[in-house]
């Protein structure tokens, strides 16, 4: 006899044609080498004492008084749902009785390893009653019950009834145990000379009109005989239930008798208990259990073992998600950034739908466990984070006109080009005051933009000073001599006045003159009047020829911008030379940290900045960051399926957003417009399932999808979960 522990996958998470897949390789097990075997499946309440135990240890370990509470009510929260024992655990065990069986005969389960027989919970001494065994001690040479060990009742399946599939019934009746219960099923090749009698004989019984099942049961024997791919069984289905309650276990027994009634019939067992329970232990053929049913084909035990995908270990590290609310297999739901790891994130969701809520509880579940957290926000609902957290260890941003000072220039690169290039995307976003269209610069302008750049940074010290220290940084009026100074050392010898090059260049009408230096002067020449004109001398001066007064060391746990008072044309630009900023900083200091960009939308506006992004979400892993992103659904990334075209003319960048897509780690979606929900199954295909976009197209119709409810896809599989708060975190947050 071999003992196999072993896992299906979850049923519930892979897609319909891998479950036929997977349910055809175990019809060819038991078609071919499986002989007798017995599946044992051990359901017992979920212990959520681990899970306890590390949280309360993680929260101990952790010095903030603040930070330190938000854990410990997490910690109870876990404590009340232990004891409503909604949460369910199974472990599951292949007995092979004639050792036939190896592990590669196995490969579509997960094979622990061998061991013993599987100690089931029912050591000791016990005393048959006629309904169930009763634990007994013998004391002074008399027996005693055992109040404090327990009681366990057998009811035995004697026919199978209607369709089994990998849910129903089995999978149902472990999510629905309400207390301690052991599955055995026990599987007996039958002989086909034996199917061939069996045939013959409920021919006589038809003739003889003596039983009304007879038609019924030939039929399945003449299909049995004319199926050659699959072998014949005996099935018997054995359900073992535990209880220290003798009147509990009854009324738990007649309830599970009741409602198995649709899919099997089932035996009570009376006087018949200790027989029965020995088909739980390690003989082949224990005696005294009726005989069960001999012509079930192949496929019905592969069916039955579809159980195994249900129930699952605990885990206990990562960030707390919320709840699942699945009702397969119920755990409390965590996502865990090992390592250095990728941890790269988008978080999906309707307005209203706890999008907002939900990532702003998720950053300071972050913080609190020594991630650095930094969030960029367009709605000033950043305010309540830093109120929860208690206004320590927090910075706070508002950007706008009258109090932000943005200096474009900068210096966020360690390379000259890229830092060019950086600096020319953020003048095509400020030379477009009215937020319309951003500035496409010609060749001409870009040579001129380049070299006055070279002159500007000429006398600085690159990496010493100006990647260091912002306040050197050269402002936009030195900028705007140094266009000048090219315009002049550019401009053809017969033309050696601004004056005549300026006038030239109107009387042309905006015609550049023939010849590359007269191009590359009258572009700096009227690159420099026009940025004078709005950003040195004009009413933008005080913003943008200043040094940058945002905090970009992100020095502090938690560092949030808040661009609500931003004029929503201008944030673009201030997304991303803020997020440059930070990306620059990630460099020079790495730490863990998450850089959070709410509201994706605004750097997909312009094809460079989200470029950026995808850059940021193809480097950053190696110092120790993640990029998580924010919006409504997947448009804001690829633009509409079915008009890339007209996305891209728009300014989307559709293969930077596809890149992002392809290379983050977890999804959390809420409540989403029905062709979203189902845009999005459609890119996870096999992860997110149909019945997840379902789940999030009706968030919000009714108590059970209401606001709070999400699916989260992480580590390949999907679940659907409510993002259940902390009492603190509801405290501040709710009404974001």
């Amino acid at each position: 006899m071999r003992v196999f522990q072993v896992t299906l996958p979850h049923f519930y998470q892979i897609d319909s044609h891998d479950q036929s897949a997977v349910i055809g390789q175990m019809v060819s097990l038991f078609a071919g080498p499986v002989e007798h075997c017995r599946f044992l499946t051990f359901i017992m309440p979920a212990s959520l004492e681990r899970l306890e135990r590390e949280r309360r240890r993680l929260a101990m370990s952790i010095g903030d008084d603040w930070a330190r509470r938000g854990l410990m009510e997490e910690v109870r929260m876990i404590g009340e749902w232990a004891s409503r024992g909604e949460m369910r655990r199974t472990r599951h065990f292949l007995v092979d009785f004639n050792d036939a069986l190896t592990a590669g005969d196995l490969a579509h389960w997960r094979v622990v390893g061998e061991e013993g027989y599987p100690q089931l919970p029912i050591p000791g001494d016990y005393a048959e009653y006629h309904d169930h065994m009763a634990p007994v001690l013998k004391k002074n040479g008399r027996l005693q019950i055992d109040n404090s060990r327990y009681r366990y009742a057998v009811l035995a399946s004697y026919q199978l009834t209607r369709t089994w599939d990998w849910r129903h019934p089995l999978a149902q009746m472990i999510t629905a145990a309400d207390g301690p219960m052991i599955i055995c099923i026990d599987v007996r090749k039958v002989h086909p000379e034996r199917v061939t009698a069996s045939a013959e004989f409920w021919q006589g019984m038809i003739l003889n009109g003596q039983d009304r099942n007879a038609v019924m049961a030939s039929e399945e024997a003449e299909a049995a005989l004319t199926v050659r791919d699959e072998a014949v069984h005996e099935v018997r289905v054995l359900f073992m239930l535990l209880d220290k309650n003798a009147a509990v276990l009854r009324e738990r027994l007649e309830s599970l008798r009741k409602t198995s009634t649709q899919y099997m019939k089932v035996d009570r067992m009376l006087g018949y208990q200790a027989a029965a329970a020995r088909m739980f232990g390690p003989s082949a053929k224990p005696p005294g259990v009726p005989a069960g049913h001999f012509n079930t084909l192949s496929r019905a035990p592969a069916v039955f073992a579809g159980m195994w995908g249900v129930g699952r270990e605990q885990t206990s590290a990562g960030y707390y998600v919320g709840i699942s609310v699945d009702e397969v297999a119920p755990h409390v739901s965590y996502l865990d950034w090992q390592g250095n790891d990728p941890f790269h994130g988008i978080i999906l969701g309707r307005t209203g739908k706890g999008k907002t809520v939900g990532a702003q509880a998720l950053a300071w579940r972050m913080a609190e466990q020594g991630t650095q957290v930094v969030l960029l926000e367009p709605q000033g609902h950043s305010r309540r984070l830093r109120q929860l957290a208690g206004g320590k260890n927090v910075s706070y941003n508002q950007l706008s006109y009258g109090t932000t000072r943005l200096n474009i220039l900068d210096v966020v690169y360690e390379n000259h080009t890229d830092q060019y290039d950086h600096v020319i995307t953020l003048l095509g976003l400020l030379l477009d005051p009215l937020g319309n269209n951003p500035r496409r610069f010609n060749n001409a302008e870009i040579a001129a933009i380049r070299r006055a750049l070279q002159l500007t940074y000429a006398r600085y010290d690159w990496a010493g000073e100006l990647m260091v220290d912002h306040t050197l940084t050269p402002l936009l009026e030195t900028f705007c001599h140094k266009l000048y100074q090219v315009a002049e050392q550019m401009a053809p010898a017969e033309l050696n006045s601004l004056t005549q090059l300026t006038m030239v260049h109107q009387l042309e009408g905006g015609q550049l003159l023939p010849g590359l230096s007269g191009h590359v002067a009258a572009a700096a020449a009227a690159l420099a009047e026009e940025i004078e004109s709005l950003y040195v001398y004009g009413d933008y001066a005080a913003t943008f020829n200043e040094p940058t007064n945002l905090d970009l060391t992100l020095k502090e746990q938690i560092v949030l911008f808040d661009f609500s008072q931003v004029p929503e044309r201008r944030r673009p630009l201030f997304y991303y030379a803020t997020l440059a900023g930070i990306n620059h900083q990630v460099r020079r200091k790495p730490r863990k940290r998450a850089i959070i960009v709410d509201e994706v939308h605004y750097m997909n506006q312009e094809a460079s900045l989200m470029t950026f992004l995808a850059n940021m979400v193809k480097t950053v892993r190696t110092f120790g960051a993640a990029v998580i992103m924010i919006d409504q659904d997947l448009e804001a990334f690829i633009g509409v399926e079915g008009a890339q075209a007209e996305s891209m003319a728009t300014g989307t960048n559709v293969t930077a957003g596809q890149f992002i897509i392809n290379n983050v780690s977890w999804i959390i979606a809420y409540g989403m417009k029905r062709d979203a929900a189902y845009r999005l199954a459609k890119h996870y295909k096999d992860e997110i399932l149909p019945s997840h976009a379902e789940f999030l197209a009706r968030m919000g119709s009714d108590d059970r999808h209401g606001k709070g409810m999400a699916v989260v896809r992480f580590n390949g599989k999907a679940d659907m979960v409510f993002f259940q708060l902390r009492p603190i975190e509801a405290e501040y947050l709710l009404g974001s």
